[in-house]
């Protein structure tokens, strides 16, 4: 499915099972007259609550949320208030208001204590992740996701009752569901498919056949994404009977015979594709389910447009493009505007066919994707390696050219004097024409140096604004251990900021010198962490190596947290021999860095339960490294970072 839903319903209760055949307006009103009989205030809440996500949201159970809103402010209760606006929350993000969205839930965020409501800061924060991706934001999406992710993981398992438990795979399976969805969406197929199958595997250990409907379905988009349709056709087709099975709601259904009519389109099955997708547009239109019914127009007007009726295609497609465009919807928007585009070409209406590419090139550009960063820049050095072979062909060619006339004299004399003259003619003529290429070539690279000069400069101070606001955020924070760990997240954003600032101002754009930055990085580390009235020592030593970007991001990012660790962990009793040592060099085909202390030392491993040893963890593997240390009672510790990838420059 391309726009996988991000909440599961594991069941609903047998209430509202049955609103197909009584009028939903008197079911909602008789469980409201239900709800005012109970005596417990939180139990109201979770049951208008919960009552309104098994009805997916509607626009009907709007009343319900209302009612647990006027219950919560009665009672003045956070527990109240933080499900109350979770739930206004996600009645607008599945009605495409995604900017109150976001609203509601912060509101909602600020109600929650971790203690007492341990899986409702998860559950907010995984909405939030789909609004971002909705919205084209991927990497704050992921980022959010990874947040919810954090949050699961704090919870004592060992504490939980057994419902608690079966909620907490719940979630934990959801989340797995999502982050597959977001790496399927940014072309990392292999982990999108790992996440997938822990996702699958859970939601059968819990009995679970909608969702595992649900998941192997997206995992069929994944293979459609590769091309792969036949077997994304197989899962599409297996998901569906899985949610039969379950006996999933109608709307769960339809999304399975919108992925197969899909499939077929791109099977060439055409009238098959049309049958699939005729019904599922016409079941979202009759719901009123916007966001599945712009996505099923923009299946059906990319079938017109391979069946070559244009006329079609251009009717769903536009009114796809529309209701994409209210919603918000960039990812929709860019299909809707593709769809037009190639139509209105084949149709001949070249204006209107050249509008819609350049708002599909506009939303495409909108829509954060890191890999695209990365092609973008490949194909960018490739062009400036092109033009510089170009260069070195015709500077080669003239010197051969010279190198003949030159001979040609030697040999024939005056006879070879007018040969000469003719043939410096021609030089010169080819080398006005090289001093003009040359310097168009200069121009476009000097352009190109100010394009990446004010790109580095413009994320030095994105950079220094988050600084900034970490600094302000520290001054208003009374509790110690907050205030240090935000000045640590102001110190890895420091690390940031200096790699920028050092692109922008100096002509090298594309690497760093390890001597100039761990010397401004060290001294800023611990002109902001020296408390005590002793200030220990330090000594550094790097070699002057030039590395790119990709490399002294989390090398940077690693010496700062090891010689934080270090400050803060080294020194019980500072004197005037306290003395950090940190080494820089290569040694052999590998980099070694190294942070050494006469500190207190430690015994046993090191644990893996902070953020800053996570992360430190997480950045050695992209650089390939191992971080090792030694450490002895009293004499000190040694920690070792050697890394085998790296790009010198």
């Amino acid at each position: 499915m391309k726009y996988p839903y991000l909440i599961f319903l594991l069941c609903f209760s047998s209430l509202l099972q049955s609103q197909n055949n009584l009028d939903k307006q008197k079911i909602i009103d008789s469980l409201i007259n239900i709800v005012d009989t109970y005596d417990d205030n939180f139990e109201k809440i979770r049951t208008l609550t919960s009552n309104a996500g098994q009805l997916r949201y509607s626009k009907d159970s709007r009343i319900l949320i209302d009612k647990a809103i006027i219950i919560s402010k009665a009672n003045k209760d956070a527990k109240q208030f933080a499900n109350s606006y979770y739930s206004l929350g996600n009645f607008f993000y599945y009605n495409s208001q995604l900017d109150s969205a976001v609203v509601y839930l912060d509101k909602s965020i600020s109600y929650v204590n971790d203690d007492t409501m341990p899986f409702l800061r998860a559950s907010n924060l995984m909405t939030k992740s789909a609004i971002y991706r909705k919205q084209g934001n991927i990497s704050l999406a992921i980022a959010t996701m990874l947040n919810s992710k954090r949050s699961l993981d704090k919870i004592d398992t060992l504490r939980l009752d057994e419902p608690q438990r079966h909620k907490f795979k719940g979630e934990s399976l959801v989340l797995n569901n999502s982050l597959a969805n977001y790496y399927n969406q940014m072309e990392e197929f292999d982990k999108a498919a790992d996440y997938y199958n822990n996702a699958y595997k859970a939601a059968l250990s819990l009995g679970s056949f909608v969702n595992a409907g649900i998941i192997i379905s997206n995992k069929g988009d994944l293979l459609l994404n590769q091309g792969k349709h036949n077997e994304a056709l197989v899962l599409f087709e297996e998901g569906k009977v899985l949610k039969e099975k379950g006996k999933a709601p109608k709307r769960f259904i339809m999304s399975s015979i919108l992925n197969i009519g899909n499939a077929h389109s791109k099977l060439k099955n055409y009238n098959e594709a049309l049958i699939n997708l005729n019904a599922a547009h016409q079941f979202y239109k009759d719901a009123g389910v916007i966001e599945n019914l712009t996505i099923s127009k923009n299946y059906r007007g990319s079938l017109f447009y391979e069946t070559k009726k244009y006329d079609l295609a251009i009717k769903d497609c536009s009114k796809a493009k529309q209701l994409a465009i209210e919603a918000g919807n960039l990812e929709l928007t860019s299909d809707a505007c593709d769809c037009l585009s190639k139509a209105y070409k084949a149709a001949g209406e070249y204006n209107k066919a050249l509008e819609n590419y350049q708002l599909l090139t506009k939303t495409n550009d909108s829509i954060f994707n890191e890999n695209n960063i990365k092609k973008q820049t490949q194909q960018e050095m490739q062009y400036e390696f092109n033009k510089t072979q170009e260069l070195n062909a015709l500077e080669l060619e003239a010197k051969e050219k010279q190198s003949k006339l030159y001979s040609y004299l030697a040999g024939l004399g005056l006879l070879l004097a007018l040969v000469l003259g003719f043939f410096f003619y021609r030089n010169k003529k080819q080398s006005i024409k090289l001093a003009k290429q040359k310097k168009l070539l200069e121009a476009t690279v000097d352009e190109k140096n100010i394009l990446l000069k004010e790109t580095h400069h413009r994320v030095k101070n994105s950079f220094q604004i988050v600084s900034s606001l970490l600094y302000l955020q520290s001054e208003s924070v009374e509790d110690k251990e907050a205030k240090i760990a935000i000045k640590e997240a102001e110190n890895r954003v420091r690390s940031m900021v200096l790699i920028h600032q050092r692109l922008y101002n100096k002509d090298e754009l594309i690497g760093i010198n390890t001597q100039d930055y761990f010397s401004d990085l060290v001294r800023d580390i611990f002109e902001s962490h020296q408390f005590e009235s002793e200030s220990i020592q330090y000594q550094l030593n790097a070699e002057p190596l030039v590395l790119d970007i990709e490399t002294i991001t989390p090398v940077g990012l690693i010496l700062n947290e090891l010689i934080v660790n270090t400050l803060k962990h080294a020194f019980k009793n500072m004197t005037s021999e306290s003395k950090i040592d940190i080494k820089f060099h290569k040694e052999g085909e590998h980099l070694a860095l190294k942070v050494i202390d006469n500190g207190k030392g430690f015994e046993g491993e090191v644990k893996n339960t902070s953020f800053g040893i996570t992360l430190m963890k997480a950045l050695s593997k992209k650089l390939n490294a191992t971080l090792s240390y030694k450490s002895e009672i009293n004499k000190g510790t040694e920690a070792t970072l050697i890394m085998k990838k790296y790009n010198l420059l």
